[in-house]
């Protein structure tokens, strides 16, 4: 499992890589950390549980970040351990465990995560998944 940062006019572009489907959404929440915060810590016993319903697995992983960034944006919130669970096609019930940062902690914000130029496939390894951070 893995990220890396690509080339990008104006935001951040991510390129993330995992053996399977949540693996995929894991690696996507550690990118959009790497580019929120300054550093993140791997503690906290706080934890938030996120509900996907969507369509597709582009519609999941965006959501999902939407979703981590409300979550630092309202209550500062960084997920460090996640726990999936599928209820039915693309329908997800995450349990992210973490802690409130402070300000201090910060980097930059990350307005939102976007379909725009969002690439995703799926091989016989994996997953990647290319996706564009509006900063």
């Amino acid at each position: 499992m893995s990220f890396r940062f690509l080339e990008h006019t104006a935001d951040i572009r991510a390129e993330c890589e995992a053996p399977t489907f949540e693996g995929l959404l894991e690696e996507a929440a550690r990118a959009l950390y790497a580019v929120a915060m300054a550093n993140v810590r791997n503690d906290g016993g706080d934890t938030r549980t996120v509900a996907l319903d969507t369509q597709s697995r582009e519609e999941c992983l965006v959501r999902w970040l939407q979703e981590l960034i409300f979550l630092l944006e309202t209550e500062q919130f960084v997920a460090v351990r996640f726990a999936f669970t599928r209820k039915n096609g693309e329908s997800l019930v995450i349990r992210a465990s973490g802690y409130r940062c402070t300000g201090s902690e910060r980097a930059m914000e990350v307005k939102s995560a976007t379909y725009h130029a969002l690439e995703m496939e799926s091989s016989e390894s994996g997953w990647i998944a290319r996706i564009v951070f509006d900063v």
